[in-house]
């Protein structure tokens, strides 16, 4: 880590109580694992990152709006440039310990999972690196465990993320996608996650109507959507905790619970009122009229 952000990482990691870090500990040998030999490259490459958020940043401050307004965008100036990808991976893969909104993210979610019935059949929407999926694979009351995402590529590292983190059970990978209007869905599942998805959509509440059909009757659904959180790839822009409820309620969706994760150094108040990132995580069920 260099010098400059080592106060950072310290106070970040500082905020978390023991049973937290505890949590914490195990996302990062995960992360460890995923690095490997290549540490020194992927804190190259989270420095680098921190970079291009302060970029994107900025654009959002002097324009309202994100960068992309279209996947169209995204794929020209992110998705289809190799190099950027890699580093843009690998960065966001350190970050998910070190930034506090991420970290508190992964926290809540292991929360919810600990919730779920017994032999729950688990559904991921957009699995990335896997790091919610090998929570998944060691939890003996998934009886499940399926993924989808609309890149046959990104699938492939994710199963390869599972391999190095050593998740030994199956899980299913599926090239679906999401928004897809003709998807013809014969399984249900009790727990569906949608984590840091649909901000990438140009239409997620066709994405969470898709997965509210997913859903067993007595089924939950957690979505992790960040608002005011500007990236090379970010999409659809969301700026109130309220907002973020509303989008799922849309979807014919109750919500049980709704929380909200700033950035680190900010209270929910501050960072509201700055428009500094904040992780909305909400957990919901199905309406009586769907």
């Amino acid at each position: 880590m260099w010098p400059e952000h080592e106060g950072f990482v310290a106070t970040s990691l500082g905020g978390h109580g023991k049973g937290e870090l505890d949590l914490l500990d195990i996302l990062s040998a995960r992360i460890l694992r995923l690095a490997g030999i290549d540490l020194d490259r992927f804190i190259e490459s989270y420095r680098w990152l921190c970079g291009v958020f302060n970029e994107e940043q900025l654009y959002f401050v002097r324009n309202g709006r994100y960068r992309c307004s279209n996947f169209a965008e995204v794929n020209a100036a992110v998705y289809s440039n190799a190099e950027f990808m890699r580093k843009y991976m690998e960065g966001l893969l350190v970050s998910q310990l070190f930034w506090q909104n991420h970290a508190r993210s992964f926290i809540f979610f292991n929360e919810f999972i600990k919730t779920a019935v017994p032999d729950y059949r688990y559904l991921e929407v957009g699995p990335g690196h896997g790091l919610y999926l090998a929570s998944v694979a060691a939890d003996s009351d998934c009886a499940e465990a399926e993924a989808w995402d609309v890149s046959a590529e990104s699938l492939a590292q994710t199963r390869a993320s599972l391999s190095r983190m050593g998740v030994e059970r199956p899980v299913t990978l599926v090239e679906q996608d999401v928004q897809a209007s003709t998807l013809d869905l014969e399984r249900r599942f009790d727990i569906v996650v949608i984590s840091e998805v649909l901000e990438h959509l140009e239409a997620p509440l066709d994405a969470l109507n898709t997965l509210a059909a997913a859903l067993a009757p007595a089924g939950r659904i957690l979505v992790n959507f960040p608002i005011n959180s500007p990236a090379p790839d970010h999409i659809y822009l969301l700026e109130s905790l309220e907002q973020v409820v509303q989008l799922v309620e849309q979807a014919g969706l109750v919500v049980e619970r709704a929380e909200a994760f700033p950035s680190m150094g900010y209270s929910l108040k501050r960072a509201m009122a700055v428009k500094a990132t904040v992780s909305c995580a909400v957990v919901a069920r199905l309406g009586t009229e769907r």
